[in-house]
């Protein structure tokens, strides 16, 4: 199956929104969602994609999925309320490690300090209708981690989480960055799907464990958003592949 799988990471109120710090307004975050609505996109959680995927429901006409990475508190903030309004859902992706921290895998490129939701955040938010999934532990590239490392971002976080009653079932690598050898990995902790950003896979849902995603920019205008939803721009990043700089990362 090929459907947009939506990639935000932090809300900002107001127009004053740097790009390089991967962040949008809550205004364009907003037209987006009504843009989803107006184009009767349906949007659902992976839970609901992956029986999709092993047969268990049928696909629906237009779905889509939102992500949010790194779970900050702006989702619990703006982000869901947003949501909330318009009868959708998203899917949180939380390094387990850093819960009720900040984004410390950021503070050397510069990024401002991001709060991270805490336990009972995390809590609130799913019992809201939020799906939470694993983004590793200390938010580490998989393919540069050691074997034991690789091991807490994906087995520790998956249990830590799973502790805290969620079902943590879905991925997310850490700066997208993923390998054939860390794939399996997922698989072997329990993992029923992870996303990627990049893959070489021709459809969206063709390697279930580096499902592609769209990332959202403050570049992105109401037509260029709208385009990225659509099935020949979902075709063209399958042809664009794995570019060279991930594909190093990824070897």
């Amino acid at each position: 199956m090929d459907l947009p799988i939506l990639l935000y990471h932090h809300l900002v109120e107001g127009e004053n929104v740097d790009a390089g710090h991967y962040e949008v307004s809550l205004r364009q975050f907003e037209e987006q969602l009504d843009t989803l609505r107006r184009l009767k996109f349906e949007t659902i959680d992976f839970a609901t994609l992956t029986e999709m995927l092993d047969g268990r429901q049928k696909p629906r006409p237009r779905m889509a999925i939102v992500t949010f990475d790194d779970a900050f508190q702006s989702f619990a903030n703006l982000a869901l309320p947003a949501l909330k309004r318009r009868g959708m859902r998203a899917t949180v992706f939380v390094p387990a490690g850093e819960i009720g921290g900040s984004n410390r895998w950021d503070s050397a490129k510069g990024f401002p300090r991001r709060e991270i939701m805490s336990e009972d955040e995390l809590r609130q938010i799913a019992v809201e209708g939020t799906e939470i999934g694993s983004h590793g532990w200390a938010h580490r590239s998989l393919p540069e981690c050691s074997e034991a490392e690789a091991r807490e971002e994906l087995f520790r976080s998956r249990e830590h989480l799973r502790a805290l009653g969620h079902a943590a079932d879905v991925f997310a690598y850490p700066h997208g960055h993923h390998s054939k050898n860390s794939a399996e990995m997922v698989a072997a902790a329990g993992y029923r799907a992870a996303v990627s950003i990049f893959s070489g896979a021709p459809s969206v849902t063709a390697d279930r464990y580096a499902m592609r995603r769209i990332y959202v920019h403050p570049g992105d205008t109401p037509w260029r958003f709208r385009g990225k939803l659509s099935r020949p721009y979902l075709r063209l990043m399958a042809r664009r592949g794995m570019p060279a700089e991930a594909s190093v990362v990824a070897k």
